[in-house]
């Protein structure tokens, strides 16, 4: 049995879309080693078997995509280091009472309702823009040249895909868990 990760950091990580990759007949290789977003899956598919559509998977063999598999390649940055992530989670609870039952039934929904907040500092994310990138999908951005100019930026729109790492060691890319 493999020993367990000794790592004690935790980081959130801003994932970037690459260029799609689309399979064909005689198989496309993945020749990235890392997380693949899923644009399409054929009938005889190469990628994880309970795996769909907008599924997110870390390729380490080369897949080989075969003829109606797409995937964008997902180019991590890492954008904060993490102290604490408390969360919550609840499912939806349906009545399925009948009126022949004696007592109140329930049933529960299949799915978890996650809910949280990360904390943590940011990491060499300013020089690099993506602190703004991320802020500017929830606030108005107001900037000023210094010569009196100031320009209004509208909200960005679009998916933010943010990956949090836990019990990362030192070595780059070497987690126990992470979540997308």
């Amino acid at each position: 049995m493999d020993e367990r990760l000794q790592g004690d950091q935790g980081y959130l990580y801003f994932g970037e879309l690459g260029t799609e990759v689309t399979g064909s007949e005689m198989g496309t290789d993945l020749t990235i080693e890392g997380f693949y977003k899923i644009t399409g899956k054929g009938e005889a598919s190469a990628f994880p078997a309970t795996s769909g559509v907008k599924d997110v998977f870390f390729n380490k063999p080369a897949i080989s995509a075969l003829e109606g598999d797409a995937a964008k390649p997902i180019t991590l940055h890492k954008l904060a280091f993490v102290t604490n992530v408390p969360m919550g989670g609840s499912k939806q609870k349906f009545d399925v009472t009948v009126q022949t039952d004696e007592y109140k039934s329930s049933a529960e929904g299949k799915r978890a309702e996650l809910s949280g907040n990360i904390d943590g500092y940011f990491v060499d994310a300013e020089s690099s823009g993506l602190r703004d990138e991320i802020l500017e999908r929830f606030f108005r951005r107001v900037t000023d040249d210094g010569a009196g100019a100031i320009v209004y930026k509208s909200l960005k729109q679009g998916a933010l895909h943010l990956f949090l790492t836990r019990k990362e060691t030192t070595t780059v890319g070497e987690t126990e868990v992470v979540q997308y």
